[in-house]
């Protein structure tokens, strides 16, 4: 019976060993699993801070471009001052002063504010008269361009291969032409005329006009979504005057704020060659172009009309980005 006993305790001690060990493995797997386990919640932790901390950092941005875009004082200071001279202008200044007993590139004094042009006019007249020749003309040739431009450029996007290569060549052949020397060569012919010069000025933006509005419509996005309407049966109007018309208000309202600075040098280039406004204009390129030689004894007669040309450039291209920016992130 004691030799059963110590047999069955030695068989005991021996199933308590192999358990005792495999409980210490489970132990050890346990802790080896823990451990990972644990590595891997700190690694999500801290990609959890960082993504956290990214995010109210881009909310930090994006408040402070909202509030910089709900406030575009200097762009609205710009483009309003030029803005302003060039409508109210003509009604402030009244009618024009007396030039009797005045001298020629005189600094301001008593009587002339901004001094006197070399006739011996006064500037601050000229430079309230001049601003509504300018915005007027820009705008002018801005809308001939827009209005040909887009046209034809949708008219290439189109299904037919040989319509869009054929105005797209015509255009580049436009294209070729630079703008002064055209100009260059219509006053060469006589045709001096304001209007003349307007029309030209239009008719050179179209080729850019066309080129930017069949590349937005050409684009993917815009490309399956013009399928997929033909597929339903709309008509030609419906997709490019209802569709298209807000894809490509965004593009156009960015080049045309581009577009507006490029006419208007082309235009004041053209006044200040003296191959558009006769020189007795109050026109502000004409005043640059008159004065330039008295810079330094009367510079007022230059730089304020040069400074409202400026001004008006970067105010309208500001403001149109800023407005475009804006909504964007309304969306």
């Amino acid at each position: 019976m004691k030799v059963r006993e110590e047999d069955d305790g030695v068989r005991a001690q021996g199933t308590a060993g192999p358990a005792k060990v495999r409980g210490t493995a489970d132990g050890v797997r346990a802790q080896g699993t823990a451990g990972p386990a644990k590595v891997r919640e700190t690694a999500d932790a801290e990609k959890a801070r960082g993504t956290a901390d990214a995010a109210k950092a881009r909310e930090a941005a994006d408040a402070v471009r909202i509030g910089r875009s709900r406030r575009p004082w200097a762009a609205l200071v710009l483009l309003g001052v030029p803005v302003l001279a060039a409508l109210l202008g003509p009604w402030a200044a009244g009618g024009e002063p007396s030039a009797e007993g005045a001298l020629p590139s005189r600094p301001p004094g008593a009587g002339h504010p901004l001094g006197t042009d070399v006739l011996g006019r006064d500037v601050l007249w000229l430079v309230l008269h001049g601003g509504a020749s300018v915005l007027g003309s820009a705008l002018a040739a801005l809308a001939v361009g827009m209005a040909a431009g887009v046209p034809l450029g949708l008219l290439a996007a189109g299904p037919r291969r040989g319509l869009d290569e054929a105005v797209m060549r015509g255009l580049d052949l436009l294209l070729a032409f630079p703008g002064l020397l055209v100009l260059m060569t219509l006053a060469a012919t006589g045709h001096r005329d304001r209007y003349w010069l307007v029309a030209v000025a239009g008719v050179l933006q179209i080729p850019a006009v066309a080129r930017l509005v069949r590349g937005a419509a050409l684009a993917p996005g815009s490309r399956t979504v013009v399928e997929a309407l033909r597929m339903q049966g709309r008509g030609w109007a419906y997709i490019h005057l209802r569709h298209l018309a807000r894809q490509l208000a965004a593009p156009l309202a960015t080049d045309a704020g581009g577009r507006f600075s490029v006419v208007l040098y082309l235009l004041a280039s053209a006044n200040f060659l003296g191959l558009g406004l006769p020189a007795s204009s109050p026109d502000w390129a004409v005043l640059i172009e008159r004065n330039s030689d008295a810079l330094f004894t009367q510079p007022a007669a230059v730089l304020v009309p040069a400074g409202l040309l400026t001004a008006l450039c970067v105010g309208g291209n500001l403001l149109v980005d800023r407005t475009l920016a804006r909504a964007r992130r309304g969306r």
